[in-house]
Order: structure tokens, then C-alpha cells, then sequence
């Protein structure tokens, strides 16, 4: 009887362990956000996509949280991954929302503003946005992944609950 009340409160903390980290948000991590801001010069839209890691949304971008920008358009298309400059942040509360970010390095620059109450958006080379701008433009989360160790707790969560109930039906019931 001892045992079976070990193995299921075993069950019960291994279950926790696996989903405790799920709903709760997390400091810093990686992050793929990807921009769409309609054109006034260009035909279409202007895509971008963007690589942080080590960043908490809601806090100032550093050089150090930048990975790289990726951007396409029909008149300008160009790929950095390593920046001089960066401002802005991106809301705590995550996206869509009020954004104002920009970066650049010695060649290209972007700056999105969203933050207030004019909305605009302009890439090109360093010092000027003559290639692409716009007044419309959004902010997009990829889905997030779970980091490897997280995937760790749920394997052995799900591994011990199977367990668990797995042993608690073979042992068959006393009969008087």
C-alpha cells in the first residue's frame, strides 16, 4: 500500500516537473518575428525577418540580442547579421502591439515605428530610408518552441505518469 502511494505521488511530481515551466513566461530566450509593412514606394509589401536571442520582451535591444535581419521587397532585397546601432524594444506584453525598433550597419538600416501616433516604416542604406517606406506595417511572434531541457521534464513527466498507470493496472484488487 506504501508503495503505491509513493509511486503516484512519484507520478503526481513527475507530471509537475513537466508542465511547470509551460504557462510560465520566460526570461530571456530567442525570438522570430517577422514584419510586413505595406509599401507607398515599392509594389506589394516590404517582408523582413527578424532573429533575437537573449532578449526579454519588454527590455531595450542590445547589439548582443541581434542575430540577423533578413528583408525582401520588389525593389530591395538584403540580409545582415552583424549591426553597429539598435534602439527600441518590443512590448512586454508581445505582439502585435506598439513597436519602435531600429538597426542598421555600415550598409543597411530599418526602423519601424508603431509606437505612437504616427505609424511608419523605412529601410535602405545607412543614414537614409531611400528604398522602401511605408505607413502601415505589423509585428508578428513565430510560435515559440519549447528549449531542449523543457522537453526533457516532459518526456520524463509523461514517462513516469505512463509508468504509474501502467502499474497500477496490473496489480489486481485484494478480494476477501
Amino acid at each position: 500500500m506504501l508503495h503505491k502511494r509513493m509511486m503516484r505521488a512519484l507520478t503526481v511530481l513527475a507530471a509537475l516537473m513537466g508542465f511547470a515551466s509551460i504557462g510560465a513566461p520566460a526570461a530571456a530566450t530567442s525570438y522570430k518575428l517577422y514584419f510586413t509593412g505595406n509599401c507607398s514606394d515599392c509594389t506589394g509589401t516590404g517582408l523582413g525577418t527578424l532573429l533575437l536571442k537573449d532578449y526579454t520582451l519588454g527590455d531595450t535591444l542590445t547589439t548582443e540580442n541581434f542575430v540577423s535581419f533578413k528583408y525582401k521587397s520588389n525593389l530591395l532585397s538584403y540580409s545582415i547579421s552583424n549591426i553597429t546601432n539598435v534602439v527600441g524594444a518590443f512590448p512586454a506584453s508581445g505582439l502585435p502591439g506598439p513597436a519602435f525598433v531600429g538597426f542598421g550597419n555600415a550598409d543597411y538600416a530599418f526602423t519601424s515605428n508603431k509606437a505612437g501616433p504616427i505609424s511608419f516604416w523605412c529601410t535602405g542604406t545607412i543614414g537614409t530610408c531611400d528604398a522602401d517606406y511605408g505607413m502601415t506595417s505589423s509585428w508578428s511572434l513565430a510560435a515559440s518552441v519549447p528549449e531542449p531541457a523543457m522537453w526533457g521534464m516532459m518526456v520524463v513527466g509523461f514517462g513516469m505518469l505512463g509508468a504509474g498507470m501502467r502499474r497500477s493496472q496490473r496489480v489486481a484488487p485484494l478480494q476477501a
